[in-house]
């Protein structure tokens, strides 16, 4: 008998441990699918919806790639464009690059990127004796995007050859107010901070922010390409809301951001890609005599064109600094070698404590590279007086 129960108990784990390894497999698997290379493979196998959500994912790599290869954002443009046979529009990326940088490390890095995505670059042509590279960039059944880069023949000194400007920009300041949120408010460097409005924290950060002598922007919720939710008090703002919904829920979240100077999106991947509903916006900012930040969370962004029509002063963020996964301190030094290539740079940080111990790192840095820090305002007022 005690045999007989031996092995039942040892089928019965082995059963177990079977279920557990496949449970695990069965997750693992759920977790690839949902991931960026796990897309690219439903695309391939035959999942047409799945086109546009890889081809978005893919125009933020191939820019990310192309500003780490030292390429200025305003320079890359992404047009759309039928392709015969394909599930959906084709991306055409432009960009010129400077004189002095490596076309083949913009190949490799714009490789590495895609790959990562689980991408494939389809083929790779150079042009006007190594002037020109034009990459076929997709899936291994799909090409999503046409990548051309192109070497400017003139090299642009730096802005008036004047010491380089950097704007840090502290988001999402308000879910909370503890000694991390002074001690972010107490640095000794003109930082712009953000502040979400609508939440429990939020006119009391404000005010001290104000006291601290820190420049304050309106964290703007918008809505969104995913995971779309109303938190607090002020609601999304969605491409579905008509301009009257929109300037009142603007209105609403500035009530609650009293000293703000600026706006710039919190989220918004899809409502910053729609023209209509940024004019909206933006006529709220013109209003109150506000700027308006696009913090670039799209390639697609339709923020500079509507700032244009509404006339309403503008920049774009340049690199997220501390995004999950990425080493802050390499990005900090990308940052401050963006703004020496071109003059002047926007970096996006978030309230985090890991982030505020290489922030202080950072002020050495720039300091030794001779890169000076300004806020957001006196960058846009800079900028004004040398067109």
């Amino acid at each position: 008998m005690a045999k007989k129960r031996s092995k039942k108990s040892g089928k019965a784990g082995a059963i177990v441990v079977v279920l557990a390894i496949l449970i695990a497999l069965s997750i693992g698997a759920v977790r690839y699918i949902q991931s960026p290379a796990g897309e690219a493979l439903l695309l391939d196998v035959g999942f047409g919806g799945k086109y546009e959500i890889v081809q978005r994912d893919l125009d933020g790599r191939i820019v990310h790639a192309l500003l780490m290869a030292g390429v200025e954002r305003k320079s890359v443009i992404i047009e759309t464009k039928k392709a015969p046979g394909e599930d959906g529009r084709i991306a055409v990326v432009t960009a010129s690059a400077p004189q002095d940088i490596s076309l083949f490390e913009v190949n490799s890095l714009i490789t590495e990127a895609i790959v990562a995505g689980g991408g494939r670059v389809r083929s790779c042509s150079e042009s006007s004796g190594g002037r020109v590279i034009e990459m076929e960039i997709g899936t291994r059944r799909h090409t999503t995007h046409t990548c051309i880069v192109k070497k400017r023949r003139v090299q642009k000194p730096p802005v008036d050859r004047e010491q380089p400007r950097l704007s840090i920009i502290v988001d999402d300041f308000g879910y909370f107010y503890n000694q991390l949120v002074r001690d972010f408010l107490s640095l000794d460097i003109p930082i712009t901070v953000t502040v979400i409005p609508g939440l429990k924290h939020s006119k009391k950060i404000c005010e001290a922010a104000a006291e601290a002598g820190k420049e304050i922007l309106c964290h703007l919720p918008m809505e969104p390409e995913r995971g779309s939710y109303d938190g607090g008090e002020i609601p999304l703002i969605r491409v579905e809301m008509s301009d009257k919904e929109i300037e009142k829920a603007v209105s609403g979240a500035l009530e609650t951001t009293p000293h703000v100077k600026g706006m710039n999106n919190h989220m918004g991947s899809r409502a910053t890609a729609d023209g209509r509903v940024m004019e909206a916006v933006l006529k709220v900012c013109k209003k109150h005599g506000l700027f308006f930040i696009d913090s670039m969370t799209t390639q697609r962004s339709a923020v500079r064109e509507a700032a244009r029509k509404v006339r309403v002063a503008t920049l774009s963020n340049d690199l997220f600094i501390d995004n999950k996964g990425e080493d802050r301190r390499e990005n900090m030094g990308k940052i401050i070698s963006i703004a020496r290539r071109k003059g002047y740079a926007v970096g996006i940080v978030h309230v985090k404590s890991g982030t505020l111990e290489d922030l202080e790192w950072m002020i050495g840095e720039a300091k030794r590279a001779g890169v000076k820090f300004v806020t957001i305002s006196d960058m846009l007022t800079e900028q004004a007086n040398r067109r």
